[in-house]
């Protein structure tokens, strides 16, 4: 096969990859396709496809984010605090939106002031947000009790609970924020080639910092899901979902057609996650194999991705 073929069907790997896998998980695991259990796991889905869809945005401005694990882990337990220091709801959500706002902001500054490559960056802000939540949580879970939040986990509108159609609107919006709205042309653009589009004129910082911003707000969204799905906070709870998040976006990316990041993919890559997770519990799979593979699979498709390239580009 040669070059021009397999660019224009190497999406069809990781589709088969994904039908593959859960053709043979569903002949193995009884009850994996069960309406029951898909609907749990689309229950769950919003706690990565959340972060995705903000890590997403990030990576199609050409710029990456370790750090949300633990933007989201800070937020989640300063939620616990304040609300426990009897802090009205709504005050302490405006509080922890403004936290997550400020450090991914911490993060867009000095990587687009001071030039720092956003994987040094991240990882430094992920370890101090990290340490930061050990820190006021003292390493043991803390547990929440709230109306809004048992809300969240248990309600739902036509028998889909609440966390599937709010990931779904999210989704959607963001969909048609990034492929029919000028900025995010821009946001493309940027990503795709810096200096052309620094030569037609767009304003660089103004977009990256906008994706950063938009990124602390999914964080603070999946803190909430978070919080709501676990009755409270374990320590590092994002953190163990940090792979899952990297993995969706990787297959969302995949998926396309162009090989270019793009939030429906991420979407389907999200929830393609959770099902092998899911899947491969069913099976009585140890959770740490579970990691294992999921790792196998991100380089799997990277490599898939940047075979019949000169160089590996990520963004159009």
């Amino acid at each position: 096969m040669n070059t021009a073929t397999y660019n224009k069907y190497k999406f069809l790997i990781p589709v088969i990859i994904i039908l593959g896998s859960l053709i043979f998980i569903s002949i193995v695991s009884q009850g994996f396709f069960s309406a029951v259990n898909i609907l749990n796991v689309l229950g769950t889905c919003a706690v990565i496809a959340i972060p995705a869809i903000g890590l997403a945005g990030i990576m199609i401005s050409g710029s990456f984010d370790l750090s949300f694990v633990g933007v989201i882990g800070l937020a989640s337990v300063m939620t616990i605090q304040l609300l426990g220091a009897g802090i009205p709801l709504v005050l302490t959500l405006l509080t922890t939106l403004l936290l997550c706002l400020l450090c991914e902001g911490l993060n867009a500054v000095v990587i687009i002031k001071l030039k720092i490559h956003p994987w040094l960056v991240t990882i430094a802000t992920m370890l101090m947000l990290i340490g930061l939540e050990e820190a006021i949580s003292k390493g043991r879970y803390l547990p929440l009790n709230h109306p809004f939040f048992e809300f969240v986990r248990f309600d739902n509108i036509l028998g889909l609970p609440i966390t599937v159609i709010g990931t779904a609107i999210i989704a959607a919006v963001f969909i048609f924020f990034y492929s029919k709205t000028r900025t995010g042309t821009y946001i493309y653009a940027i990503g795709g080639n810096f200096e052309a589009a620094r030569k037609a004129g767009l304003k660089m910082e103004s977009l990256q910092f906008l994706v950063f911003f938009l990124m602390g707000f999914m964080c603070w969204l999946a803190s909430i899901v978070y919080l709501s799905k676990l009755s409270g906070y374990p320590p590092e709870a994002a953190y163990t979902n940090q792979l899952e998040v990297i993995l969706a976006v990787y297959f969302g990316m995949a998926i396309s057609r162009k090989s270019i990041i793009n939030i429906a993919g991420t979407l389907i890559g999200s929830i393609f996650v959770l099902l092998l997770s899911n899947g491969l519990g069913l099976m009585g799979v140890n959770s740490y194999w579970i990691k294992l593979i999921e790792g196998c699979l991100v380089i799997v498709v990277i490599i898939g991705n940047s075979l019949g390239r000169e160089e590996i580009v990520a963004y159009e």
